[in-house]
């Protein structure tokens, strides 16, 4: 008798094999189309960063960094210990993180009025470090658009 595959199947080998074609360590990220990276220092960061380019603001002795991003870059969110982030400016939080795989907020007790503009991204000091995100406002936009 042949056997038939699902369509549910298909769908998971070929998850599985972009996931090994591309190097990705979770097949999570594929199915929630999101790339994840860990760095241990801004200089590694430097020359592995994936997607747009590095956050300026990120400060030179960054450690511990950390970032999740959508595929299309409309959604970020980078954790690190480390200095504060530079150039930035004060004032209110407009969003969310979009993921909490770094932290983030158990309730809305704990959500900042104020946060530090870094650019496009929303930064704010947590008991580990530094967290931050940027989430798009506009179809097709990015931290660099």
């Amino acid at each position: 008798m042949k056997q038939r595959h699902t369509p549910t199947t298909a769908l998971a080998a070929a998850a599985l094999a972009v996931a090994t074609l591309t190097g990705c360590t979770s097949i999570t990220d594929v199915v929630e189309q999101v790339h994840s990276e860990s760095f241990d220092t801004r200089a590694d960061a430097a020359t592995g960063w994936v997607g747009v380019p590095m956050p300026d603001w990120l400060p030179g002795d960054a450690t511990d960094i950390r970032t999740t991003a959508t595929t299309n870059e409309s959604n970020a969110v980078i954790a690190y210990s480390g200095g504060d982030p530079s150039g930035c400016s004060e004032g209110t939080r407009s969003t969310l993180p979009f993921d909490g795989r770094y932290g983030g907020f158990a309730d809305a007790g704990e959500l900042p009025e104020e946060v530090l503009r870094c650019g496009p991204y929303e930064v704010h000091a947590t008991s580990e470090g530094w967290l931050a995100w940027f989430n798009a406002t506009e179809v097709g936009q990015t931290p660099v658009s």
